[in-house]
C-alpha cells in the first residue's frame, strides 16, 4: 500500500523494475530527499481505488498511461474502444504497459519520462 500525498521530504516512486529510467530517477530522488519509497507497479494491489488514486494524482485517465508501442498493446488494445473501468483493468493486469515511472511529493505527481524528470517535482 502507499500513501497518495506523501510528505514534503520524501518521494515515492512507481515504476517497473527492470525500467533503466527508474534507476538513475531513484537515484536522483535520493539525493534530493530524506526518503524515497519505491514500489514496483506489479506488485502495487489490484485494488481499482489506488490506482484511481494515482491516476487522479497525475490528472489522467488509465488509458493515457500506457506505452502505445509495446507488443502486446498492438497486438491486442490498439484500435479497440473500452470503458474508463476496463482501461483501468487492463493497466491494474498489464503494469508492464505504464509508459514511464510515476514520483510523488507532497501533493504532486508526475511521469518520469527522463530520469531527471524527477528534478521538476
Amino acid at each position: 500500500m502507499y500513501k497518495r500525498i506523501t510528505h514534503s521530504n520524501e518521494i515515492s516512486l512507481f515504476h517497473n523494475p527492470d525500467c533503466s529510467k527508474a534507476k538513475k530517477a531513484k537515484a536522483l530522488a535520493g539525493s534530493m530527499a530524506s526518503s524515497v519509497n519505491s514500489y514496483e507497479f506489479s506488485k502495487m494491489p489490484k485494488m481499482q481505488l489506488q490506482w484511481q488514486e494515482l491516476l487522479a494524482s497525475l490528472g489522467k485517465k488509465a488509458k493515457d498511461i500506457l506505452d502505445k508501442s509495446k507488443p502486446y498493446y498492438q497486438a491486442n488494445i490498439r484500435g479497440r474502444d473500452f470503458q474508463d473501468t476496463d482501461w483501468l483493468n487492463i493497466v491494474i493486469n498489464n503494469p508492464d504497459l505504464i509508459r514511464s515511472p510515476i514520483a510523488i511529493k507532497g501533493n504532486k505527481a508526475m511521469f518520469l519520462d527522463n530520469p531527471s524528470d524527477i528534478l521538476k517535482i
